[in-house]
């Protein structure tokens, strides 16, 4: 028997050996307190969307099933928000943004701590599922990439009746679908497109149609 003083689970790379998550859920199925640095069931690699350490978490979670009342791990990073709190207690942070590429982590930490938020595009994020996003999954601003903390938001205005404007372009809710009218930079388009899609939904999530809009601006997938 070989005594564990928890059992602590983060992203080890792709040459994480099967056994060692065996000998993880052994030890969690003995009662070893168990700990996760994050919850990120995939993440984007050169070669495409590759495994994160949330898989690696279910498959102790899946393995423990077996037990009257399963575990579960306390998660330390995103989207609770322990690791971010520690973050700005130790940089002093005025204004906290969270940057990530995902809706279920990173931007739901960023509304778990009450903090802003910017997701870049160079993830596992495309445009539907963030028109599609519920509160606590939407952005305070969206760009394509790092670069955008170097440049400003643009402004998105109107309302649901008269639409939502960003740069030329011009977003509403129809009855069936989201439509889009105007020209220039793809991304005003898209923030002027959310603005349309969360207002339509409230609280909710939006169902409607959006493959024309985000075709027209070349973020259909």
């Amino acid at each position: 028997l070989h005594l564990r003083a928890a059992v602590v689970q983060g992203y080890g790379g792709p040459q994480m050996e099967w056994g060692a998550l065996g000998e993880a859920a052994l030890a969690v199925g003995r009662g070893v307190p168990w700990f996760a640095s994050n919850t990120d069931l995939t993440i984007p690699s050169g070669r495409g969307i590759a495994p994160g350490n949330g898989a690696a978490v279910e498959v102790v979670r899946i393995a423990t099933r077996w037990m009257r009342n399963p575990p579960e791990p306390r998660v330390a990073g995103k989207p609770l928000p322990p690791m971010h709190r520690e973050t700005v207690i130790r940089t002093g942070a005025r204004h906290p943004l969270v940057v990530g590429d995902r809706l279920d982590t990173d931007i739901e930490g960023a509304h778990a701590g009450g903090v802003d938020s910017l997701l870049v595009l160079t993830g596992v994020t495309d445009g539907h599922q963030l028109l599609a996003a519920p509160p606590a999954h939407r952005p305070t601003y969206v760009d394509r990439d790092l670069r955008g903390l170097l440049t400003g938001q643009p402004e998105v205005t109107g309302e649901a009746e008269s639409g939502f404007r960003c740069g030329g372009w011009s977003a509403t809710a129809g009855a069936d679908a989201l439509e889009l009218d105007g020209d220039g930079d793809p991304l005003d388009g898209l923030r002027a497109l959310c603005a349309a899609a969360w207002t339509a939904a409230g609280e909710g999530t939006c169902g409607l149609a959006a493959d024309t809009a985000l075709k027209r601006l070349g973020l259909a997938g």
